[in-house]
């Protein structure tokens, strides 16, 4: 799968350099997982595609982007141990819990395939509807542990790791993009966008999740 993906960007990274008319793009909003009990954490998306006009209102745009993502598992309730491995018990016999959060940050490099449709409002004014394929790469990322009362010494407060470091996640991700958008003289645009994960990224089944706020500009 790897390899499958580092083929895809070389085939898709050229094209961009050599793009006549680029578009950068950045955008900032929020990520998660489907389902469970976690909690949304900042996500940022920057990166530069190119713009294939296909006829009348239709384009379609490859691009390569950084996507910062992740999740947040709070108020998880576990047992507390003491330094010998044992469950502390209160004054009336019963095991004392306390809460364990983890955040779990997430890097990938995003490769999306975009299909545009422009519906004119006034004289250059658009908006534009948005759908696509990409897929992923996990490169980097940390995971913020605090009270895990089952470490010693510092760590039961706080400790970090590298995200994907651990066995039960994956590095590969994919899915669908859908966004929405507003177009100035077909250079200025800024768009919502979903970035829904169809690739399970741990073996728990998660998926990524995304929802941001997207500015772009398109040389022409």
């Amino acid at each position: 799968m790897k390899r499958w993906f580092i083929t895809l960007a070389w085939t898709v990274v050229p094209l961009l350099l050599c793009a006549q008319h680029p578009v950068i793009k950045i955008g900032g909003g929020w990520a998660s997982h489907y389902g469970g009990s976690t909690r949304h954490i900042g996500a940022l998306k920057l990166g530069v595609g190119y713009e294939v006009e296909i006829g009348g209102y239709w384009s379609v745009e490859p691009g390569v982007y950084y996507m910062a993502k992740g999740w947040k598992d709070r108020d998880r309730q576990v047992f507390v141990y003491d330094e010998d491995g044992q469950v502390v018990l209160d004054e009336e016999g019963r095991p004392m819990t306390g809460f364990m959060n983890v955040t779990s940050n997430t890097n990938y490099v995003e490769i999306p395939v975009l299909i545009n449709y422009y519906v004119p409002l006034a004289s250059v004014h658009y908006l534009s509807f948005s759908a696509g394929p990409y897929v992923a790469w996990g490169v980097g990322g940390k995971a913020k542990t605090s009270g895990d009362t089952e470490q010693t010494g510092a760590a039961r407060f706080y400790y970090e790791h590298p995200t994907f470091s651990q066995p039960d996640m994956r590095r590969f991700d994919a899915g669908v993009i859908a966004a929405i958008g507003y177009e100035i003289g077909r250079q200025w645009a800024a768009a919502v966008t979903g970035d829904f994960g169809l690739a399970n990224v741990s073996r728990s089944g998660a998926k990524n999740v995304a929802f941001l706020l997207q500015v772009a500009y398109k040389f022409r």
